[in-house]
């Protein structure tokens, strides 16, 4: 499975908000400049997590986005929800109007497949959470220079 680049710059610019040390709001200008990420494509995606509630903007010269909820309450299924929609892994209709094959989903044995899949992949997403990506990525070293990894 393959995620798109929505999904990772709304990680990134999340665990931006998050792990840097400085409370402050950030533009979105600022933001995609730290982490070398398209303006105009971050600002959409930043729309998205706001209006999901996931961030929240602040007005004003020193104006920007942060976090709208706790880290620990920010899992990887709700920015995957608000990047990339529904959680399927096939476009299976299983006898209804998407169907593909013509089959029922009790005799299929495709959709079940699928349904763990999907189930797994669900499980995974919501037990990753932006405090725990966080942690994850102040104890990476860089091997060669010895710094911090980048978000």
């Amino acid at each position: 499975m393959k995620f798109s680049a929505r999904f990772e710059y709304a990680l990134l610019a999340l665990l931006y908000l998050k792990c840097e040390p400085d409370e402050s709001p950030i533009s979105g200008r600022v933001l995609s400049e730290k982490l070398k990420l398209p303006y105009r494509f971050l600002e959409q995606i930043l729309t998205d997590l706001k209006k999901a509630g996931l961030v929240r903007s602040v007005r004003g010269y020193h104006g920007g986005y942060r976090l709208a909820l706790d880290p620990e309450n920010i899992s990887l299924y709700d920015v995957f929800q608000v990047t990339e929609g529904k959680l399927e892994p096939y476009n299976c209709g299983a006898g209804g109007d998407d169907d593909k094959c013509g089959q029922s989903s009790a005799f299929c044995v495709i959709s079940g497949f699928y349904a763990d899949i999907k189930g797994t992949m669900t499980t995974l997403l919501k037990s990753y959470t932006l405090d725990r990506l966080c942690q994850a990525s102040r104890g990476i070293v860089t091997k060669k220079t010895g710094e911090s990894a980048r978000l």
